[in-house]
């Protein structure tokens, strides 16, 4: 199977400059990065445009039936290829004046069985997954809330969003400041950016919702801090993270207002520090006793991060075995928190913590093996997802 596909210059140059988002619509960061690298970008961008679109008519489907995104532009020495699922594709990119000419070539198909070990999973967290039903809408499988993001830190809360919807959400809003909503809304594509004049508006929103999870990026100025005390008030279940496990450190005294179990905690030691002002090294030698105690005491989840990710209730405790070294990188933990929140709408809290700590360790390294630890970026294992859930759907 073969696709041609031609494409003008101008007219890609034109489009980038009325449709600002245009290049988030069509190419995955990897494909954006290489973009920005070139001197002459235009022609770069028509390029690997045309290249999905010959890639679509090879597969006799033409975008609509698959997505742009659903074609990933690679390269091997600078030598292209597509890969759409489980084909791959050869590919021919050349310039011709102001145009810009593709070919695509099928190579291969059912490249997972050749590349994908099998996975062995844990039997116990295996039990606790559950499968989708086919009659089902959106509306199914959660409407979630990521209260986060600010000026200088937009990437937490855009990590979490994704990791979110990736992990199976049916609908994911970013509650965002208004300094940097319009930011989101371009950055966005499944995602859905709300900004609030107030915090009324804010809460009235929020309360149709399955589930919040807040903290990443939002900082610690005092918007956020009347952000925190809105939100933590309300009666819904709730996973707070990083800035949030900040503010809550100052305010502990909140946790004892709230319904018993319906709020998940996921600090790493040093936040989990803050929160007990006991030191690192008591809680380093004493992870499973201090997390015990203190999700007892407070009648919360804990997710203790680290090596051995620690969960608890007060009573029962689950020592994870999955993930790896490569993981200690940023905004690996706010992935974590958004594959959870996806799961607090069909699963109990604790098991939701469970499954998603083991999920996101998994992914880490199912990438470390593929790949290396030393290269692993937080945006990976976000990639990594469907590999994970394929092996959790097999029957």
């Amino acid at each position: 199977m073969i696709g041609i596909d031609i494409v003008e210059v101008k007219r890609i140059e034109k489009i980038i400059k009325e449709h600002v988002n245009f290049l988030q619509k069509v190419f995955n960061e990897d494909e954006i990065e290489r973009i920005r690298k070139r001197k002459n970008p235009y022609e770069r961008i028509a390029g690997m445009y045309a290249a999905k679109e010959a890639v679509s008519k090879a597969m006799t489907t033409g975008i609509g039936k698959i997505s742009f995104h659903d074609i990933k532009i690679k390269y091997i020495k600078d030598m292209p290829y597509a890969e759409v699922f489980d084909q791959r594709f050869y590919l021919s990119i050349s310039h011709e004046r102001n145009c810009a000419i593709a070919i695509a070539k099928l190579a291969c198909k059912n490249i997972s069985k050749n590349m994908e070990e099998k996975i062995i999973l844990d039997e116990k967290i295996k039990s606790l997954w559950k499968n989708r039903e086919e009659d089902t809408h959106k509306g199914d499988f959660g409407k979630i809330a990521i209260v986060g993001g600010s000026l200088g830190m937009t990437g937490s809360s855009y990590l979490s969003s994704n990791a979110a919807l990736k992990a199976g959400a049916g609908l994911v809003y970013n509650i965002v400041p208004r300094e940097i909503f319009d930011l989101m809304s371009i950055k966005y594509i499944e995602p859905i950016a709300k900004t609030f004049f107030n915090l009324e508006e804010m809460e009235k929103f929020l309360t149709g919702l399955d589930a919040i999870a807040m903290g990443p990026g939002m900082g610690l100025g005092e918007y956020a801090k009347a952000v925190f005390e809105k939100v933590i008030k309300m009666k819904k279940n709730l996973l707070i993270d990083a800035d949030g496990l900040n503010i809550l450190s100052k305010n502990l005294e909140l946790l004892d207002e709230r319904k018993n179990f319906t709020t998940i905690l996921t600090p790493h030691e040093g936040e989990f520090a803050r929160l007990t002002e006991l030191s690192l090294e008591e809680i380093k030698n004493n992870r499973e006793k201090v997390a015990l105690d203190f999700a007892k005491k407070h009648k919360v989840i804990l997710v203790l991060k680290g090596n051995k990710t620690i969960v608890t209730k007060g009573e029962e405790i689950y020592v994870n075995n999955t993930g790896n070294s490569g993981m200690a990188t940023a905004g690996s933990g706010d992935v974590l928190t958004g594959i959870i929140s996806a799961f607090m709408k069909n699963y109990s809290l604790f098991d939701a913590a469970k499954l998603a700590v083991y999920v996101h360790g998994l992914s880490g390294d199912i990438y470390a093996k593929k790949n290396s630890k030393t290269s692993l970026r937080a945006r990976d294992l976000i990639k990594n997802l469907s590999t994970v859930f394929k092996n959790f759907e097999k029957k």
